[in-house]
């Protein structure tokens, strides 16, 4: 036996296998050693060998720890020989990979379970991405160029895939298997020579049976179908079985959407916290009101991909903004999606033979509410192509199925082939004649018993049980005379004999196996009720795609209704126009009315650069993050938190706020920040929206405001996109290019203490108030005033170090910071504190300066004489 497992073992050598043994799984040597440590178990031997085993019936939930672990699990079943004695025959039926399961117990509902495959082809980086589960099956192919790492580190973040299959040399290569890494996906790696296009073709065109790919948008000499064919052949090989479900393969174009980098995704915060990489206090969490499970994957899909052609996402704001504007009929249709299933990935479960009877059940009620939700939408007489829709083709092989599966299948079925209890009566009357048997055994037994009393005048005769000889007919010693030839002895008692008869020996083994006959019967049917349902696939497909859609646009339309939101309008013109725009997480975060909106404005045509400035915790990065997530949401198709906006369509959406270091990279803080500022400048064109958090702050002081100075001007003059720039140096609001806009948070000073009541108003801030929220944080006082000297005296050193370093680099200073720089010097050493303050007095416009104003001057005053 043990040398049956080590040839068996031989062939899957990167999985755990489970060697059926009885009603066991055992798992031998390194699998062993390794199992039992993931999975608790005790560690025992077989001849001198390490073992442990898990019961066969308890074994999902092992091999779900097991894959969420990153684990390929392969099946060893035993094989069953009629007659045959000794060692059985075993051999693996399935191999399990986190990326080809499709039962429930080994997924997560909301997400998607993509398995990806990756090649280089005639240098282009090919993609290509399936999720078993529920078909969706696509390819693609990059320029392998400089920023091809970066390009895919963007997708595998989008993707999320639990595997990845590598193509070796691709592995090598230092800068990919940092990324690969990085994804925390279950890396395979494949050999170069299996990437064979013409191969890979052939293998396309006969799963989907087509002479040629074009119908798909592929030409046979496109590289990404170099991946595409490796990547289904895979599953094949892996699950043992074809997947009719998988019905085609698209091309996933990323022109069609505004393009989101990996650091713009994580900042903002789309579908994972900076925290725990959770979904809790996300954008997904505070939009997705979706009632089924293929409608939030779906609406995932929507925010990590909004689309960019202004047609195809007012088709979805007016969609919204139908339900919205009907609610009777939201509730309705939300309603019926609730009583819908994960149709998707049942059907998966049909296509590969992994379906039980409840399986079948859950898609009849899921289907038949699926039709009703349809038909309640097209009675509702919403604009036309507005809303999704099926085929009349489709539509009827899904009431077909319907039938089908109710006439068959009961309503409440097991979910084992080995119970029966799974076909309704009525639908086969062999069935139905072997359960009224089973169900009915003793009175067959008694009507034959009084057909024999009637043959033979025994009236007192018996039939009785017993589990040496089963079932037999007593007769008393008085009737012994009357017993007929068709009568056998079986055995002898003193007050009578016992026997038996050919008919009663035929009951006997009908009434004995009728159970077994019933599980046959009924698994047999039941096998054939689910290959009936194959070729209906497609069908099952289209309505499960459209329930899903209308979810998510309901999702939508109850977001709104909750939160409040307005159907942005969409323009060509390069505009973010926002009114009382609100940051869409933070709000629910707050009691209710404590959120406080402000207003952006940027037109490419005025003022496209927004320079704002203010003290930490006055709400810059809120502000920031909340024009580009109001910016997300109009393009996913969702209505937006503000009283009104008006946004014009953008290519990309940039996020530079905040940077941790990344060890496993070996880049620091400010060499993460850096690299994400370089992408930013490298790829922004006119149409992109830029958000930029305290470019320079990880370096020294006149690094960074170099750093941010140089940075300002080229998206200024160069670029010319829609930016919001927050940060601290003060000194780049004396920056003079057309375009700019300078805007501060509000900060509110009384009696040395400060408030902020996150405003957003036009002018620069006049500090950065740092010192004023240490206190604020709790730094005890002597830090703080000690603080506060060291502050000053640094303000004067570094004004004459900056100087002197300009002078002797030769580097010229633009007139206006030079002239800040000498104000600056001359104040620091040639006049009192006194002098400053009458200088201060007489520079005083009473007529111009507002209640506020005089109280900011009048602190800073105190200040200077209390130094």
């Amino acid at each position: 036996m043990i040398e049956q497992y080590r040839r068996i073992k031989a062939k899957h050598r990167d999985a755990i296998l489970f060697f059926r043994l009885g009603d066991f799984y055992e798992m031998f040597n390194e699998d062993a050693l390794e199992a039992s440590s993931i999975l608790d178990l005790t560690l025992t031997k077989r001849q001198n060998q390490p073992m442990c085993g898990i019961p066969y019936h308890a074994a999902k939930s092992y091999i779900a720890r097991l894959l969420r672990m990153g684990k390929k699990v392969a099946i060893c079943e035993q094989k069953a020989v009629p007659g045959r004695r000794g060692l059985m025959d075993r051999e693996v039926v399935e191999v399990i990979t986190p990326g080809t399961v499709v039962e429930d117990d080994f997924l997560e509902q909301s997400t998607n379970n993509y398995l990806a495959d990756l090649c280089v082809h005639n240098e282009r980086l090919c993609i290509a991405y399936v999720d078993v589960s529920t078909g969706e099956f696509r390819a693609y192919s990059l320029e392998k160029d400089l920023r091809a790492s970066e390009a895919l580190r963007t997708e595998l973040y989008r993707l999320s895939p639990r595997e990845l299959l590598v193509q070796q040399s691709l592995l090598d290569e230092e800068a990919f298997r940092l990324v690969f890494h990085e994804s925390g996906a279950l890396i395979q790696a494949q050999p170069d020579w299996s990437y064979d296009l013409l191969h890979a073709a052939d293998f396309l065109k006969h799963h989907f049976g087509v002479i040629s790919l074009k119908g798909f948008g592929f030409e046979e000499s496109n590289p990404a179908l170099a991946a595409a064919g490796h990547l289904l052949e895979y599953v094949y090989e892996t699950i043992h079985q074809h997947c009719p479900h998988i019905r085609s393969l698209g091309r996933f174009e990323p022109a069609e959407y505004v393009s989101l980098d990996e650091a713009t995704r994580r900042n903002l915060e789309i579908v994972r916290n900076l925290t725990d990489s959770s979904r809790r206090d996300t954008l997904l969490e505070v939009v997705d009101r979706t009632r089924t499970a293929g409608g939030a994957r779906l609406l995932r899909q929507w925010l990590l991909q909004p689309l960019k052609l202004r047609s195809s996402i007012e088709t979805r704001h007016a969609a919204v903004a139908f339900l919205y504007r009907n609610q009777l009929l939201l509730q309705d249709v939300r309603k019926l999606l609730s009583s819908i299933l994960d149709t998707e990935r049942l059907i998966s479960r049909i296509a590969v033979d992994k379906a039980h009877a409840k399986d079948l059940r859950a898609l009849h009620d899921s289907l038949e509410a699926g039709l009703s939700l349809i038909e309640l939408l097209r009675s509702a007489q919403a604009p036309e192509g507005i809303l999704p829709e099926i085929s009349e083709a489709a539509a009827s092989a899904c009431r077909t199925a319907i039938i089908c599966i109710g006439t068959a299948i009961r309503e409440e079925p097991s979910i084992l082939l080995t119970e029966g209890n799974i076909i309704k009566d009525g639908y086969n009357h062999e069935l139905d004649e072997l359960r009224l048997l089973h169900r009915d055994a003793q009175s067959v037994l008694e009507h034959y018993l009084e057909e024999e009393k009637q043959r033979t005048g025994i009236q007192n005769l018996r039939i009785r049980y017993n589990r040496i000889i089963g079932y037999y007919l007593e007769v008393t010693k008085g009737n012994l005379g009357s017993v007929p030839p068709h009568f056998i002895r079986r055995q002898s008692l003193v007050g009578g004999e016992r026997y038996t008869t050919d008919q009663l020996a035929d009951l006997e083994s009908r009434i004995n196996g009728a159970q077994e006959r019933i599980v046959e019967l009924e698994k047999a049917l039941f096998i054939d009720v689910r290959e009936s349902l194959k070729p209906s696939i497609p069908a099952f497909l289209e309505c499960s795609r459209a329930i899903s859609e209308i979810d998510c646009l309901a999702s939508l339309a109850q977001t709104a209704t909750e939160h409040g939101y307005v159907r942005p309008e969409m323009c060509d013109e390069p505009v973010i126009e926002i009114v009382n725009g609100r940051h869409p997480v933070v709000e629910t975060c707050l009691p209710y009315g404590d959120f406080v909106p402000n207003s952006i404005s940027l037109s490419s045509e005025r003022e496209w650069f927004a320079l704002i400035t203010g003290p930490n915790m006055a709400g810059k990065s809120t502000v920031l993050r909340q024009t580009a997530l109001i910016a997300l949401l109009a393009h996913a198709g969702s209505f937006v938190p503000a009283e009104s906006a008006r946004i014009g369509i953008v290519d990309k959406i940039f996020c530079r706020v905040g940077a941790q270091d990344n060890l496993a990279r070996g880049e620091s803080t400010f060499l993460v920040e850096m690299h994400e500022t370089a992408f930013i400048l490298n790829t922004a064109t006119k149409q992109s929206l830029v958000i930029m958090d305290e470019v320079g702050r990880g370096t020294g002081t006149l690094d960074g405001v170099a750093i941010a100075w140089a940075v300002s001007e080229y998206l200024l003059s160069k670029i010319r996109c829609r930016t919001l720039f927050a940060t601290h140096y003060h000194e780049l609001t004396t920056i003079e290019l057309h375009g700019m806009r300078n805007l501060r948070m509000a900060v509110y000073e009384h009696e040395g203490s400060i408030a902020f009541p996150k405003r957003l108003e036009e002018g620069a801030s006049s500090g950065s108030y740092g010192i004023h929220v240490a206190r604020l944080a709790g730094l005890p006082e002597p830090v703080v005033a000690r603080a506060s000297e060291i502050e000053a005296h640094f303000k004067r050193l570094e004004t004459d170090l900056s100087k002197r370093d300009t002078a002797r680099a030769g580097i010229p200073v633009p007139p206006h910071v030079q002239a800040v720089a000498e104000k600056a010097d001359a104040s620091a050493e040639l006049f009192s504190q006194e002098d400053l303050v009458l200088s201060m007095l007489r520079s005083i416009d009473p007529d111009k300066t507002t209640p506020l104003k005089a109280l900011q001057i009048l602190a800073e005053m105190v200040a200077l004489l209390k130094q």
